[in-house]
């Protein structure tokens, strides 16, 4: 394995690559489909139950995975006896910018490190699935690729895993409006500003194929996130996949020990949504084959 991390932007944010590297015994030849993986935390930090043990996994399955530790102010900077922080690091479009440089960081280097460029997906929990969805609706937006100082297609994401995320921020009432200030750096944001990081508004036809799982009990993000974001999805023609599993509190990663803080986060049911992405995706690779 080549293990490195690489600093992204302006405000400390990284990527941390976990490469195949070619073998003489292992076709030396093939080429990768690559997984970014990007961890949920509120937009308050970025949790490492969703980074490297996600990361490791699909590593497993014969993928290049890549963690982004986008950039947030961290935990601390939110409790209750802290003043918020000003213009927080983690308002957007700051994280969006970062991951698409993270995309395009892959492209630019798909020949040395042999990737397969029409197969980058983006996997997101909670936060994360919130600003994966944002590239995904965003990416061929003029003033994204000018922000990024990179052609659209270059961050272009083949394929988006939305695990139990937040997807229309106008519906979602925080008690102490934290998370809008963080993902927004605005204490209390009209419906305009909350649009802007709610995907499920912005879907178009350039929207690519979705994988979403949520369970139905989740008591931080409704589950209607991922019921609304696929009746848009549909309306628009976008091929999908949606697995819905009844038990579960919010945050159950991979749904096993390697990820679980404690019981009520070890999910044997939902635990499942690896294979079946994994099958979606071998899907969907097979189409591109014949294509």
């Amino acid at each position: 394995m080549k293990y490195f991390t690489k600093s992204i932007g302006a405000y400390k944010a990284t990527a941390t690559f976990y490469l195949h590297e070619p073998s003489k015994e292992i076709d030396p030849n093939r080429k990768y489909p690559v997984m970014v993986v990007v961890p949920g935390g509120a937009y308050f930090w970025t949790s490492d139950r969703e980074a490297e043990p996600v990361a490791l996994t699909f590593f497993a399955e014969d993928y290049h995975t890549v963690v982004i530790n986008y950039s947030t102010e961290g935990l601390a900077s939110y409790s209750d006896d802290k003043q918020l922080p000003i213009n927080p690091v983690s308002a957007f479009p700051n994280p969006l910018i970062e991951l698409a440089q993270v995309l395009a960081i892959i492209r630019e280097n798909a020949e040395l490190w042999s990737v397969k460029s029409n197969e980058i997906t983006v996997l997101g929990f909670s936060a994360g699935g919130n600003l994966a969805a944002q590239l995904g609706v965003y990416w061929h937006e003029k003033w994204l690729s000018e922000l990024v100082h990179q052609p659209a297609e270059t961050f272009k994401p083949n394929n988006l895993v939305l695990a139990y995320a937040p997807l229309d921020f106008v519906n979602i009432h925080s008690d102490d409006g934290k998370v809008n200030y963080a993902a927004l750096g605005v204490l209390n944001p009209n419906e305009s500003e909350l649009r802007k990081i709610s995907p499920i508004y912005h879907v178009t036809e350039n929207m690519p194929p979705c994988f979403l799982w949520h369970t139905t009990e989740d008591p931080l993000v409704s589950v209607e996130n991922s019921l609304k974001m696929s009746a848009v999805l549909q309306k628009n023609k976008i091929p999908f996949e949606l697995h819905l599993y009844q038990r579960g509190v919010h945050g159950a990663a991979l749904g096993d020990s390697r990820t679980s803080r404690n019981s009520t986060q070890n999910n044997p049911q939902a635990a499942s949504w690896v294979n079946l992405l994994l099958g979606w995706l071998d899907g969907d690779s097979e189409s591109i084959d014949k294509s």
